[in-house]
C-alpha cells in the first residue's frame, strides 16, 4: 500500500500479511481517509471482481475509485521513484523497502497518477518516505472502532461525544490528524508511551511552558500558509521549549536550532518582499502577486510593474474625467471576470432624459448600482491584462529559481511538521487532564489488555 496527501508531501509506504477478510487493509484505509483510491484494472475486470476490491467499494462508498494498467504497479520503477524523489535525510528508507516489492509497485502507480492529474512533477530529493510497520501498535479493526465510538458517534456523526473529542484540543490539521490515527492504531511500546507521558506530566507541572507552546502552536493554523510559517520561527518562540527538561522535548529544541532554517529564511527574504502576504479581494491579491518579488531583482521585471501601475494610474484617471464630462457621480471598480469597470448608483435624477450616455456599453443593474464599461476602458483592461501575463511570467521563473536554491535545505522543514503536529497531540493531552480527572495508570490499563 502507497498512499500521499497531495497538500503534504509525505509518501507513507506500508506491507503487510493479512487473512482472507482484509482486516488490516480495511483498518489501515480508515486511518488514512482516503479521497480517492487506486487500483489495478485486473481487480475489477467484468464477471472476475476481486474480493479486496468488492470489500474496499462495500466499507468506503463515498471514497472515488480509480483503476488504472497493471503495467503502472511496477516495482523496479516504484524503486526508481523512490530514489529519485526521497530526500537525503529519509533515505535510510532503501533499506526497509527494497525487498517490499507489493509495496513499491504501489507507489510506481501512485505517483504515476498523481503526476498526471497533476499536469506537474516533484523536484528531485523533495519528498519525505516513510515506511510504516505495525510491530509496536495495536490493531483496531474498523468495527471495533465504530462499536467503540473512538473517532465518529454512532447516533450522529456531527456529534463530538468520541474518544477522539474527547482528547481532541489540538490546534493544527496535522495534530488533529496525529491524534486521530495514535487513537486508531495506538502505541503498545511502553518506553515511547513513558516518554510521552513525561511531556504531557511536564507541561501540567510548567504553567508558562505549557500556554508558551500553545501560542506557538496556534501559529500553525492555516495549511496553504504553512510554509511561509515554518520558514519563520521567531527566536522566541523556539526559546519556548529551551527551559523544558524531558528527554523529548530537548530533543525537539535542538532540531528546531537547525542552522538550515536560518538559510532558507534568508535565500527567502533576499527575493520576497517582507510585506508580501495573502490577502482578501481579487485586486488586493493580485497586487501581492504583482509585487511579491522585491525590486531590483530583474530589471524587465520593474519595466513591466511600472507599466502595469501606469495603465491603472490612466484608467483611474479615464473613469474621473468621464465623471466630470458627465457630471455623474462614477467611481472604478474591479471583478476577476470583468477587470477594471464602472460604477454608479442608479439615481436616475442625475442622468439627463433618464438614461446613461450612449459611450457606456455593458450597462448591468443590481439593485440600486449601475455596471457599465467603455470602448476605451476595454482596450485598457486588455493591456492591463497583456502587463500581467509579463509579470506573472517573469516572477514564476524568479521563484522557481528561488525554490531551486531551497529544495537542497528542504528537509528540516519535514521534521519541524513533525515536531509541530506531535507537541500539538500531547498538548491536547495536557489539556485534556487540566479539565477532567485523567492519569497515567490509564494508558497503562489500556497497554496490559491488548
Amino acid at each position: 500500500m502507497a498512499s500521499i496527501d497531495l497538500k503534504n508531501p509525505e509518501v507513507i509506504l506500508s506491507q503487510f500479511a493479512d487473512n482472507t477478510t482484509y482486516a488490516k487493509v480495511i483498518t489501515k484505509l480508515k486511518i488514512l481517509t482516503p479521497l480517492e483510491i487506486i487500483m489495478p484494472n485486473t481487480s475489477c475486470e467484468a464477471g472476475n471482481t476481486t474480493k479486496l476490491f468488492a470489500l474496499i467499494t462495500e466499507h468506503f462508498k463515498n471514497v472515488t475509485f480509480t483503476t488504472v494498467q497493471r503495467k503502472y504497479f511496477n516495482e523496479t520503477k516504484g524503486l526508481e521513484y523512490i530514489e529519485q524523489l526521497c530526500a537525503s535525510e529519509f533515505s535510510t528508507v532503501f533499506m526497509e523497502i527494497q525487498s517490499k516489492y507489493y509495496c513499491l509497485a504501489a507507489a510506481a502507480a501512485l505517483l504515476k497518477y498523481v503526476e498526471f492529474i497533476q499536469n506537474s512533477i516533484y523536484a528531485p530529493k523533495s519528498l519525505k518516505v516513510h515506511f510504516q510497520g505495525s510491530e509496536k501498535t495495536a490493531m483496531i479493526d474498523s468495527s471495533s472502532a465504530q462499536n467503540l465510538e473512538l473517532v465518529t458517534n454512532n447516533r450522529d456523526s456531527r456529534n463530538g461525544h468520541t474518544l477522539f473529542g474527547v482528547l481532541n484540543y489540538t490546534r493544527t490539521p496535522g495534530g488533529s490528524r496525529r491524534l486521530r490515527s495514535n487513537i486508531l492504531e495506538p502505541l503498545v511500546d511502553a518506553e515511547t508511551i513513558k516518554t510521552r507521558l513525561d511531556c504531557v506530566q511536564e507541561f501540567l507541572q510548567d504553567e508558562e511552558l505549557f500556554f508558551g507552546l500553545q501560542a506557538v502552536i496556534s501559529k500553525f493554523l492555516d495549511t496553504e500558509q504553512l510554509l511561509s510559517i515554518l520558514v519563520q520561527i521567531p527566536k522566541q518562540d523556539t526559546a519556548a521549549l529551551r527551559r523544558c527538561n524531558t528527554s523529548l522535548l530537548r530533543a525537539y529544541y535542538n532540531a528546531l536550532e537547525d542552522r538550515r532554517f536560518g538559510i532558507i529564511l534568508e535565500k527567502i527574504t533576499a527575493v520576497i518582499n517582507d510585506d508580501t502576504r495573502y490577502a482578501k479581494g481579487c485586486l488586493s491579491m493580485r497586487t501581492q502577486k504583482c509585487y511579491a518579488v522585491k525590486p531590483n531583482i530583474n530589471e524587465f521585471l520593474d519595466i513591466a510593474r511600472r507599466t502595469y501601475t501606469e495603465i491603472v494610474d490612466d484608467i483611474a484617471g479615464m473613469i474621473t474625467q468621464l465623471a466630470e464630462k458627465y457630471n455623474l457621480p462614477l467611481k472604478t471598480s474591479f471583478s476577476s471576470v470583468r477587470g477594471f469597470f464602472i460604477q454608479m448608483n442608479a439615481d436616475c435624477s442625475a442622468l439627463p432624459n433618464g438614461k446613461l450616455p450612449s459611450e457606456f456599453t455593458k450597462v448591468t443593474k443590481t439593485r440600486n448600482t449601475y455596471s457599465f464599461t467603455s470602448a476605451d476602458l476595454i482596450k485598457m483592461n486588455e493591456r492591463c491584462q497583456e502587463s500581467l501575463r509579463e509579470i506573472y511570467h517573469m516572477t514564476y521563473l524568479i521563484v522557481c529559481k528561488l525554490l531551486n536554491e531551497i529544495y537542497e535545505h528542504i528537509h528540516c522543514l519535514y521534521k519541524l511538521s513533525d515536531i509541530v503536529s506531535m507537541l500539538d497531540m500531547l498538548l491536547s493531552f495536557a489539556h485534556a487532564c487540566t479539565i477532567s480527572d485523567y492519569g497515567k495508570f490509564i494508558f497503562f490499563i489500556l497497554l496490559k489488555t491488548k
